[in-house]
């Protein structure tokens, strides 16, 4: 479908440039779209990577291993850690035994369990759980700058393990993502290199340094825009004054102070987010954004919502607005309905569905809520939009 989609972008440019006809740019843009809209347009897909969600490292076949097991499958099934305690799925545990298809081995020879994906799928979603679709994004993984080598093997193996339990695909490599100052390259650069690895998004993470007193406040070398501020090694108790601060200060200049927290920046199409944690953060948050919300299953099952994008003025405009339609975490397919002068009307199934675009969409700067931003409320918006089309946003380019 992809290539579907920008073949006909690619035949209205070459259209374009004929000496023959004389097209005016707008009606340039319809015939482009209207051509994609013969397709489904499941943007992104094409970086997804199916992950073996049932096929789970086991101890032994004793049941309390099958059991551990399940709780192990579970987390990567609904994508939350919480489901491994979650007593909905107490059942579902203690009857493990009966869900084994059977026993392979892994690439060490380590032993697995194979459940039955189909029958744990049925009873999660009879549990009313939400199910995390096995074929997800595919991550590159950047540590910037590398860490020690004394560090680098145990970073890489607690991210993979990490990643392995949540359930995402990742790739851990030494890319070149900053510039000669040590500052991290342009966001649309960084995600043209992670396509170009074949993978839909790219989370990058700055390890922790350890500082000095005297170096409190400073910015470290290289910090670039995932730097955060140093805090200082001696930290004064609320409401009390460091005994000793003369002293304290003195001999602190030259004594280590505590590692600061990892930097995590996750850049999708849609969007870019930052936070700070432990090392496994970086795993953890990208799949708490990615996956269905904790809770019933009926908050989060796919539904389809309409989705009107106006300011659609170039080739290139829809280009982006695909890419970041597809890249918005739950969508699954993106249909082009309608084309209408410098709007585009899309038809989405999303995991959530309009509450899911809405909150995903009002949140990112590319876009506005024309209701919103009009002063009209909802049943306003709808009853401009075309076809009764719920949701309607101004595409901001830049």
């Amino acid at each position: 479908m992809w290539y579907c989609t920008f073949c006909a972008i690619n035949g209205a440019i070459k259209h374009f440039r004929m000496p023959c006809r004389q097209t005016t740019a707008k009606s340039l843009v319809r015939e482009a779209l209207l051509l994609a809209a013969c397709a489904a347009l499941p943007a992104a897909a094409w970086a997804a990577r199916p992950v073996p969600v049932f096929q789970v490292h086991v101890t032994g076949q004793s049941a309390p291993a099958v059991q551990q097991a399940m709780r192990a499958a579970l987390v990567r099934a609904t994508g939350r850690r919480e489901s491994a305690s979650d007593p909905v799925f107490g059942g579902l545990i203690a009857d493990a035994p009966k869900y084994v298809q059977g026993y392979d081995r892994g690439p060490q020879g380590e032993l697995q369990v194979v459940f039955n994906a189909a029958a744990v799928d049925k009873t999660i979603v009879a549990l009313d759980r939400s199910v995390w679709d096995p074929s997800r994004p595919f991550t590159l993984v950047v540590l910037y700058p590398a860490p020690d080598r004394t560090d680098q093997a145990t970073d890489q193996a607690g991210l993979e393990q990490a990643a392995e339990e949540r359930g995402l695909p990742i790739s851990i490599v030494p890319l070149p993502v900053a510039d000669g100052s040590g500052n991290l390259l342009r966001r649309e650069a960084l995600l043209e290199m992670a396509h170009r690895y074949g993978a839909e998004q790219l989370l990058v993470g700055r390890p922790p340094v350890t500082v000095t007193a005297s170096a409190a406040g400073a910015t470290a070398p290289g910090n670039g825009p995932l730097a955060t501020g140093v805090a200082p090694s001696v930290a004064a108790v609320p409401g009390e004054s460091p005994p000793g601060a003369t002293q304290a200060s003195s001999a602190a200049a030259s004594a280590p102070g505590p590692a600061q927290a990892w930097q995590w920046a996750l850049y999708t199409d849609f969007t870019t987010q930052r936070w700070s944690g432990a090392l496994t953060s970086g795993i953890d948050d990208t799949v708490d954004l990615l996956a269905p919300p904790a809770g019933a299953a009926a908050a989060s099952a796919p539904g389809t919502t309409e989705v009107q994008i106006d300011g659609v003025s170039s080739l290139a405009d829809y280009a982006n607005i695909e890419l970041m339609l597809g890249a918005v975490p739950g969508v699954s397919r993106a249909n082009v309905r309608q084309v209408s002068g410098d709007s585009v009307l899309f038809d989405l199934t999303v995991r959530g569905g309009s509450v899911t675009i809405d909150r995903a969409l009002s949140s990112s700067p590319s876009f506005t809520r024309i209701g919103s931003a009009n002063g009209e409320d909802g049943t306003a918006a709808r009853e401009r939009a075309p076809s009764g089309a719920a949701l309607v946003y101004r595409y901001r380019p830049g």
